[in-house]
C-alpha cells in the first residue's frame, strides 16, 4: 500500500495556463515522462497540474487551493483522474473552525481546535510548499492533520548545486508524522517547492533536469546516515550463544512441529535442536522462553523488491530473506550493505536482473533494450554482476525469449518474468522460463495470445473474464503436465489481485480486519480505496474471476506445481495475507509454512544452509506467538526476528514507524 506525504495540502483539465505558470519536469529513470504546473490567478490562490505515464497507468490532476495569510488552506478542489486512471473528485474547506472534506472513500465534516492541515487523498507535489509555509507558522513545526494524525517539517541541510556554472543554493527538508521513514523533498531558500527526488520517479523545476543526481546523492547521503543509525539501533548482535528454551519447533522438511524443544544459536549459526532437557545450554547464554510459543524457520517474500526504507516492514513481519525481482543497478552495492549490517533488511538471497524492450510501456529500471543482441549483452552484464537470474518483462518480442533464455541459461542463470504481450504463458514455458511470476499471467493464458498486456489490460481483462475459464477443460489439464514435466515454479502474488478484483471503495481491504489498527493513521485510508477503477458496476463479476484464481491456486497445488509465496506489495504484512490466501485455497497451514520457507531455499538452490530449523544452518529464525500450524493467522504475531545470529524486536521496529503492535 502506498501513501504520498507529498500531496499533504494546508470534471476539469486545463486546458491553458497563466503566463506565470512554474514548470516542473516528472522523470523516470532520467527520462522525461510527465509535467507538473503551478501558476496563481489571485492572490492566496494557486492552481496545479500534474500528470504522468508510467507505462500506460499515471495520473492526471487538476488543483484548485484558497489559502489564508499563513499557507493554512481554507478551500481545495481536485478534478481528474487517479494513478489507475479512476475518476478523482476531491474537497476540503476549513470555515470558521469546521473542517469538510469528501472524496470517493470519505465525506465527513469535523469541528477543530485552531487551524490544522489536510492530507490529500490525491494531489500534487508541489502543494507540500504550503504544508512548508503553514507549519513553519507553528511551534516546533508540528500541526495537526485531517482525518487523523500530525505533521512535521525539520530543516536538514543546505546543499550548493550548479548549474551552467553559477551555484544555486537549495534547502532540504524532511517530512514526519504521517507513518513510516521521513520524506525528504529540496526547497529553494524562500521556501519554494523546486523538486521531489526518488530511486524511480522525481519532479525537479523545468532546466534542472541535469543537477537531480546531484541532489541526490547528497539526499541519498543523508537518508543513508538516518538508515544506517536505525540499522544500528536495532540489531542487537549476540556476544553470547542464544538458547531458546521450552519452545515448539516447526520442522519445515516434514510440516510438523517438535513440542518442548531447545533450540541453540552461536556465531550466526544453530548448532543443536533437540529436546527440552537433553540439549546443554551454553555457559553465558541469553535465554529466550518460548513457553507456548513457535519457533519456524525465517519467512521468505519471493517477490520483493528491496528498498533500504522499508527493509523494516520485512524484519518486523518475520521476513528473513527475499527473491528480489528488479531494482535499480546498484543492487549488489546496496546487497553488500544489507550484508554489513549497515541496512536494515531481509537477506538479498535471490538478484534478478530486469530487461524489458524500449518503448511507452517499458518498465521503470534495469536494461531497457532496443535490439535482441542489447538484450543479450544484458543477460551478460547481470551474470557478470553474479545475478541468480533474469526477469523478462511484457514488452520484450516474443521471439527473443527463446535466444534469451538460452543464453541465461549458458550463464547459470534461470529465467523469469511476465509473459510478454501476443504470447501465451504455455509458449513462455517452452521457450525457456522457468519461472511465472503473478497469477494472472496464467489466467491469461486462456485467454488467447491476442492481448495487448503492456497496459493495464493485464489485470483488466482478466478481472472481467477469469470467472469464465473452466479449470476441468483438457486445455487446463494440459497446462498442468506441462508444468509439472518441465518442474516450473509459480510465484502467484495472489493478494494483490484480491486488493485489485475485490476491495471497494469506502470497505476495509480483504485480509485486515484484525490488523488495520497497527496502522498509522495515514496508511489507513489507502486500505479503503477500493480497486480497479473499471470495477463499478461490475463487482460480482471481479469477485467471481478472483474466486475462480484461488481455484487455480488450489488446482496447481493438486497437481503437484511448486508454489513459493511472493507479494510484490507492501512488505511483511501483504505476505502474511498471501499465506491466507493459500490456505483459503485448500492447502494446510503447514504446506503454507513449508512453501514459505524450505520449499523458497530449495527453489533458491540455498536449502542446504536455509529453509529450515536444524544444526549447522543458519540463525534465520522467527519466534511467533502461538500456533501458525493450527492457525495461518497467527503467522502475523510475530514477536522476534533472527536473521543471521542478530536479533531483531518487531515491536519496537514498527513503534519507530508509529505502527501499533499486535494485540
Amino acid at each position: 500500500m502506498k501513501k504520498i506525504l507529498l500531496t499533504l495540502a494546508v470534471g476539469i483539465c486545463f486546458t491553458s495556463f497563466a503566463a506565470d505558470t512554474t514548470r516542473y519536469v516528472v522523470l523516470m529513470s532520467g527520462k522525461p515522462a510527465g509535467k507538473h504546473l503551478v501558476w496563481s490567478d489571485a492572490a492566496n490562490h494557486l492552481s496545479y497540474f500534474f500528470e504522468y505515464n508510467d507505462r500506460g497507468r499515471g495520473p492526471r490532476l487538476s488543483v484548485n487551493i484558497a489559502y489564508d495569510d499563513q499557507g493554512f488552506i481554507t478551500d481545495r478542489q481536485v478534478r481528474g483522474v487517479d494513478y489507475y486512471k479512476a475518476p478523482v473528485e476531491e474537497s476540503f474547506s476549513l470555515v470558521n473552525g469546521q473542517a469538510a472534506w469528501k472524496n470517493h472513500i470519505e465525506n465527513e465534516q469535523r469541528v477543530v481546535n485552531g487551524k490544522v492541515l489536510y492530507a490529500a487523498l490525491n494531489g500534487a507535489p508541489g502543494e507540500v510548499e504550503l504544508a512548508l509555509m503553514a507549519l513553519s507558522k507553528l511551534p516546533n513545526q508540528e500541526g495537526e492533520v485531517v482525518p487523523a494524525g500530525k505533521a512535521r517539517a525539520v530543516h536538514v541541510r543546505n546543499h550548493v548545486s550548479k548549474v551552467f556554472g553559477f551555484p544555486l543554493e537549495l534547502q532540504l527538508y524532511a517530512f514526519t508524522g504521517s507513518g513510516g521513514p521521513p520524506e525528504y523533498v529540496w526547497f529553494t531558500p524562500k521556501k519554494k517547492f523546486f523538486a521531489s527526488i526518488g530511486g524511480w520517479m522525481s519532479v525537479v523545476l523545468e532546466g534542472n533536469e541535469k543537477i537531480v543526481d546531484d541532489l541526490k546523492k547528497a539526499q541519498d547521503k543523508v537518508e543513508q546516515e538516518y538508515l544506517v543509525s536505525q540499522a544500528k539501533k536495532f540489531t542487537e548482535k549476540q556476544s553470547t550463544p542464544v538458547v531458546f528454551k521450552n519452545v515448539n519447533v516447526f520442522d519445515s522438511k516434514t510440516a510438523k512441529v517438535h513440542a518442548n524443544q531447545s533450540v541453540v544459536v552461536v556465531n550466526g549459526k544453530v548448532t543443536e535442536v533437540g529436546k527440552q532437557g537433553k540439549v546443554t545450554e551454553p555457559a553465558g547464554a541469553r535465554v529466550i522462553d518460548g513457553t507456548g510459543k513457535t519457533l519456524l524457520p525465517g519467512l521468505w517474500d519471493n517477490h520483493a523488491h528491496y528498498n533500504a526504507s522499508t527493509g523494516l516492514y520485512h524484519l518486523a513481519g518475520g521476513v528473513t530473506n527475499i527473491k528480489d525481482m528488479a531494482n535499480s543497478l546498484d543492487l549488489p552495492e546496496v546487497k553488500a550493505k544489507v550484508d554489513a549490517d549497515l541496512l536494515l533488511g531481509p537477506d538479498i538471497s535471490v538478484m534478478s536482473g530486469f530487461i524489458d524492450f524500449a518503448g511507452p510501456y517499458a518498465g521503470p529500471t534495469g536494461k531497457i533494450v532496443s535490439t535482441l543482441e542489447e538484450g543479450l549483452d544484458a543477460v551478460n552484464f547481470y551474470a557478470d554482476k553474479r545475478y541468480q537470474q533474469i526477469k523478462l518483462y511484457s514488452s520484450i518480442p516474443p521471439d527473443w525469449v527463446k535466444p534469451l533464455a538460452e543464453r541465461a541459461h549458458q550463464r547459470g542463470m534461470k529465467v523469469c518474468g511476465h509473459v510478454p504481450s501476443f504470447m501465451t504463458a504455455e509458449r513462455a514455458v517452452k521457450d525457456g522460463y522457468d519461472q511465472i511470476i503473478h497469477l494472472n499471467m496464467i489466467m491469461l493464458n486462456f485467454l488467447g495470445d491476442t492481448l495487448d498486456t503492456r497496459s493495464m489490460l493485464r489485470f483488466i481483462r482478466v478481472a472481467e473474464r477469469a470467472r469464465n475459464i473452466n479449470l476441468a477443460s483438457d486445455e487446463v489439464k494440459r497446462f498442468m503436465r506441462l508444468l509439472k514435466e518441465r518442474n516450473i515454479v509459480v510465484d502467484p502474488t495472489a493478494a494483490i489481485f484480491e486488493s485489485m478484483f475485490t476491495n471497494e471503495p469506502g470497505k476495509l481491504a480483504h485480509g485486515y480486519e484484525g490488523t488495520i489498527d497497527m496502522f498509522p493513521a495515514a496508511f489507513r485510508r489507502s486500505f479503503y480505496y477500493g480497486g480497479l477503477p473499471t470495477m463499478k458496476g461490475h463487482v460480482g463479476e471481479y469477485r467471481e474471476s478472483f474466486e475462480n484464481m484461488v481455484k487455480m491456486l488450489r488446482l496447481l497445488h493438486e497437481n503437484g506445481i511448486t508454489m513459493v509465496p511472493g507479494t510484490d506489495d507492501f512488505p511483511g504484512f501483504t505476505l502474511h495475507r498471501e499465506l491466507e490466501l493459500y490456505v483459503q485455497a485448500g492447502m494446510t497451514p503447514a504446506q503454507v509454512l513449508q512453501a514459505a520457507t524450505y520449499t523458497s531455499a530449495q527453489v533458491a538452490g540455498l536449502s542446504n544452509e536455509l529453509g529450515s530449523v536444524e544444526a549447522g544452518k543458519k540463525a534465520n529464525l522467527i519466534l511467533v506467538d502461538g500456533d501458525p500450524v493450527s492457525d495461518i493467522r497467527k503467522i502475523r504475531r510475530v514477536e522476534l526476528t533472527m536473521k543471521n545470529g542478530n536479533v531483531y524486536n518487531p515491536r519496537a521496529m514498527y513503534e519507530s514507524y508509529g505502527f501499533g503492535f499486535w494485540k
